[in-house]
């Protein structure tokens, strides 16, 4: 019998933070989440805090069932947790990342959304039936919990609960560590 993949995440309601594991499916946690047959996701090892309480855990749970459209945004611990992400289109297309601020569901959003060629806000928020888009060096601020901050190399976020996109502007890039 093969292994299951265990991946950590760190997920965010409008209401909770949640620590746990996935077993997502052999095609990735990206996948595993845009399915359009499953509603919920499943988190072993639920560690549950609420948002005004940032370090204090309310409950563990072996099994915690957490309804899809209600997740405002998960974390990785690295980009290849999440699996493919491409989009279908045909000829060739090369990926172009565009640094961006998402305000979304009582959060707000800043790194890199990738996109086949000129970013497109219609195209990435209304076309396709995926429910969460991936979001690279990402950086998280609750709005109205300040000490609610957390950074990571991949993200997903639910677009149905996106308020608004702008592309930053050059002067508000952040510079990133190459080496």
């Amino acid at each position: 019998m093969a292994s299951r993949t265990t991946i950590s995440i760190e997920i965010y309601t409008a209401s909770h933070r949640i620590l746990g594991r996935v077993h997502p499916t052999a095609s990735g946690l990206f996948s595993f989440l845009n399915i359009p047959t499953t509603s919920y996701v499943e988190i072993e090892g639920a560690h549950l805090m609420r948002l005004h309480q940032p370090g204090k855990t309310v409950a563990r749970y072996p099994a915690l069932y957490l309804v899809k459209s209600e997740i405002v945004c998960l974390l990785l611990s690295s980009r290849n947790e999440l699996g493919p992400t491409g989009f279908t289109r045909g000829g060739y297309s090369t990926n172009v990342p565009h640094w961006v601020r998402v305000i979304m569901g009582g959060y707000e959003l800043m790194g890199v959304i990738e996109t086949p060629g000129k970013f497109n806000f219609g195209s990435l928020m209304f076309e396709g039936d995926r429910f969460f888009v991936p979001f690279y060096n990402g950086k998280l601020s609750a709005i109205l919990f300040p000490s609610v901050r957390a950074e990571s190399p991949a993200m997903v976020f639910n677009r149905q609960m996106v308020d608004a996109v702008a592309l930053l502007p050059k002067d508000e890039i952040p510079k990133l560590d190459d080496g």
